[in-house]
């Protein structure tokens, strides 16, 4: 009789790591202090936060991001 696997990892279980050709858009962890205000704010958005933050990053700096190569 086998015993049958439950949980852990497997074999090709798991996310897919991302493509080094798309790492660039890899989001990653940054930990910042900001005013209960503006997380009160945030967290009241329909939009996910790092959406807000990234555009008006992009628009106030005129920042270009890298856009993904064809």
């Amino acid at each position: 009789m086998t015993k049958n696997q439950h949980g852990g990892p497997r074999a090709g279980s798991g996310r897919p790591p991302i493509p080094p050709e798309l790492k660039y858009l890899e989001q990653v962890q940054y930990d910042t202090g900001l005013p209960r205000w503006l997380v009160e704010w945030l967290r009241a958005q329909a939009r996910p936060a790092t959406e807000l933050i990234e555009e008006a990053l992009i628009e106030m700096y005129r920042l270009k991001p890298p856009r993904q190569e064809p």
